[in-house]
């Protein structure tokens, strides 16, 4: 298995995920905060994982863009032709996956681990939903398995209607376009959580920056008192902050628990002071 100096390669982490070579074989913009791409994945047919909603794959970018690494969501998988859809979300800032996202080109290969399920919503018969556009190719894998019956409102904060509209309409769920906040004390999905009625009725799941997402998960466990299981939350990125720092900072903890004796399912992410 691939090992780096920024993403965990022990084999209590990595059990049951490939090193793959992958063929990138479509390319497209559907909305100006938006990179599509389709990369074939050989073999992937043969492996029920790749079809499980909000699954990630960590790629693996070469030395011309820092040998960075970074951890996306397979949007779609469509096993007759062994092919994921990913959607990488523009930045208006250098990074080396922009600079990535600016140079690939059809039939280019890229070096990817995965499939890794990543987390869905929890059991229940309403669910609150709260995420930034880092998080709209997961809410879209997972909305295109919807649990049967389950309702439920949410709020998606973007500064790109069209990555929103493209979410699939889904009977019973009411999503809500928010703008993005001018700083990180500007916590629109927070205030939306600590504004809705009668939240112990509710299931949660929420993804976006950081701060943000431990302000969500603090008020559900904390002030509503939700169970530990009713709230799945996560975050993808943090103000000020590169994903190399995070995902270094994310490293050192799991190995320090590993010294202890731990296991990765004691792992906290949104624990770790970074």
């Amino acid at each position: 298995m691939r090992n780096t100096d920024n993403g965990l390669s022990e084999s209590a982490h990595d059990r049951d995920i490939s090193e793959i070579t992958a063929t990138i074989t479509a390319l497209d913009r559907p909305s100006p905060s938006l990179l599509r791409f389709t990369a074939l994945i050989p073999g992937s047919a043969n492996n029920p994982v790749w079809g499980q909603p909000n699954v990630a794959i960590r790629l693996y970018l070469t030395e011309e863009f820092d040998n960075a690494t970074r951890i996306y969501t397979v949007r779609t998988f469509d096993p007759s032709t062994e092919s994921i859809v990913v959607d990488v979300v523009q930045h208006h800032h250098d990074s080396p996956m922009m600079r990535w996202s600016d140079t690939i080109k059809i039939n280019d290969t890229v070096v990817l681990t995965g499939p890794r399920p990543h987390f869905i919503i929890p059991k229940g018969e309403q669910v609150a939903l709260f995420l930034d556009d880092t998080a709209i190719p997961a809410l879209a894998a997972i909305m295109d398995q919807w649990p049967t019956g389950l309702r439920g409102k949410g709020w998606v904060v973007t500064d790109d209607p069209a990555a929103f509209h493209e979410l699939p309409i889904i009977d019973g769920l009411q999503l809500e376009l928010l703008a993005p906040g001018e700083n990180a004390q500007d916590q629109p999905l927070a205030r939306q959580a600590y504004n809705l009625e009668n939240p112990e009725t509710y299931v949660v799941w929420a993804a976006g920056e950081r701060d943000e997402m431990k302000s969500i998960r603090r008020h559900f466990r904390n002030q509503v008192g939700l169970e530990k299981d009713a709230v799945a939350v996560f975050g993808y990125w943090k103000y000020n902050t590169t994903n190399t720092q995070i995902d270094a900072a994310r490293k050192e903890n799991y190995m320090k628990m590993l010294s202890e004796g731990q296991q990765l399912e004691n792992f906290d992410d949104l624990s770790l002071e970074i």
